[in-house]
């Protein structure tokens, strides 16, 4: 039974300005007044066909749709999709047919400059963290075996809730973490593993009716179930103090070792259990069942785990469509939050969405985190409750709306100054189907399901239109931040 205690008072940045349509569009608009005073000196004709044509157009893009984007928005994203698909960028080839002189199965797009580097922590314990060229990033995953609060007490449960707080603000507080993402992948359970450690405890001389007893159980239990992975990922980036450049891989792997005890023993008081660093291997092989995921029987199935190396994890074929991605053996569809609940949640509304769904091959549920440091959490506090008194100051009938933007912002500010950090999230799913017979129609029942637990979180999810296999990598445990992502040059000719 979850946990009575609700959560919520989440707002969206406010935009400001005139009407709160941003700030852009109000100094557009302001501008273009301007401009029609100074014309109307000559032409007042000229000056009302140009004051009516530029306000048309502030007005037109002061309108936004329910996923907060306007008419520009949409024709960008359109354009740059066509010219993707135009230049040949939406197609991706690797291996032995394709341009990579050494034929192997690199990974594409994103994370083209991604790279493994195996240290060690704070204690001598043997980490890998993946090393990010684009942006002078190092990410950090960490395996994770949540307790769950099934059998908790609502103490116990709120606990965790109080814990995990506990985490963010100690990220918040050290300088170099940028962002904080956990995933939640869940896929159909192939049954060896359960077969092979049943098969390790039977003996030959065991009687008859134990044998037949043994042979039924593996055939019941071995298939139809769920095996479900959290990984904790955390993301850094360091710059020298004297030159400003980013940290090589030695003094980041120092730093970041030194925080890995500190960062393990919140996670445990937030009921994430022992939290353990992600191998090499582990890491390419959860890579690699993710672009092909076939690969997974045949990796399990092995006697001796074949060797998958970081540079051949990725895929030997793709295809990004305008809703859909097709990779190797797979066909997903990735979605991008828009809104929050708008009411208050308990502690299990997510959970329908982060378990296993029907007809769902494979699915991934990412959480990114984003924690502003305490000097600027103040002064982005204060910022949000004027411009939430701005905008109730400008209606002759403040909104419903608008007051409650201005009491959350008023709250925030409250907390902020006892010592809380505001944190930007978001969410972000994928789904796989298997690619064969009637997979179109697979992926439309595993998309009903996704959208339909996202209905009972409450959560307004949108697919990741025209950029499909940026989704899917942003959605791995592999700690891509967008936010600091710059396409580099090796993506034109990849």
């Amino acid at each position: 039974m979850a946990s009575s205690t609700t959560y919520g008072d989440w707002m969206r940045p406010i935009a400001g300005g005139i009407r709160n349509i941003g700030k852009p569009l109000t100094a557009a608009g302001l501008g273009v007044l301007v401009i029609t005073l100074i014309l109307s000196m000559a032409n007042v004709f000229a000056a009302i066909a140009f004051g009516v044509a530029g306000i048309g157009a502030v007005m037109v893009l002061a309108v936004r749709d329910r996923q907060h984007r306007n008419v520009l928005d949409r024709t960008v994203e359109r354009r740059t999709w066509l010219s993707q698909v135009n230049t040949g960028r939406a197609l991706y080839r690797s291996g032995m047919l394709g341009m990579v002189e050494s034929g192997q199965c690199r990974l594409p797009g994103v994370l083209s400059q991604v790279s493994l580097i195996e240290c060690s922590d704070g204690f001598g314990n043997r980490m890998t963290l993946i090393r990010h060229a684009h942006t002078g990033e190092y990410s950090l995953p960490l395996a994770c075996q949540p307790q769950g609060a099934g059998l908790a007490d609502d103490d116990v449960e709120d606990a965790y809730v109080a814990s995990w707080a506990g985490l963010l603000e100690y990220l918040g507080a050290e300088a170099g973490v940028t962002q904080l993402a956990v995933t939640v992948d869940t896929s159909p359970d192939s049954g060896v593993r359960f077969r092979r450690n049943l098969s390790r405890r039977a003996v030959e001389d065991a009687p008859d009716l134990a044998k037949l007893a043994m042979a039924q159980i593996m055939n019941q239990y071995a298939s139809g179930g769920a095996s479900t992975s959290t990984v904790l990922t955390l993301t850094f980036r360091y710059a020298n103090a004297r030159d400003g450049k980013w940290l090589g891989p030695e003094d980041a792997a120092r730093r970041i070792g030194q925080l890995v005890p500190d960062i393990k023993a919140h996670i445990s008081a937030a009921g994430g259990g022992t939290a353990r660093a992600l191998t090499a291997d582990e890491i390419s092989r959860m890579t690699r069942v993710a672009y092909d995921p076939a690969a997974q029987d045949i990796l399990e199935e092995a006697d001796d785990k074949p060797d998958v190396t970081w540079e051949d994890a990725g895929p030997v074929a793709h295809e990004a469509r305008w809703d859909y991605y097709r990779h190797d053996s797979g066909l997903s569809r990735t979605w991008q939050m828009c809104d929050p609940p708008k009411s208050n949640v308990t502690s299990s509304t997510l959970a329908r969405m982060l378990g296993p769904l029907a007809d769902c091959d494979r699915k991934r549920v990412t959480v990114l985190f984003h924690i502003l440091p305490p000097d600027k959490t103040a002064f982005l506090a204060e910022q949000n409750r004027q411009a939430a008194a701005n905008q109730v100051a400008q209606e002759k009938r403040a909104s419903v709306s608008a007051m409650g933007q201005i009491n959350k912002a008023n709250r925030q500010a409250v907390e902020t100054n006892q010592g809380a950090v505001i944190v930007f999230f978001g969410l972000m799913a994928t789904v796989t189907v298997r690619c064969g017979a009637d997979e179109d129609l697979r992926l439309d029942a595993a998309t009903h399901a996704v959208e339909g637990a996202a209905g009972s979180a409450k959560i307004d999810l949108r697919p990741c239109y025209g950029a499909q296999d940026t989704g899917f990598a942003a959605s791995l445990p592999l700690g891509i931040n967008l936010r600091n992502y710059t396409p580099p040059s090796i993506l034109n000719t990849l």
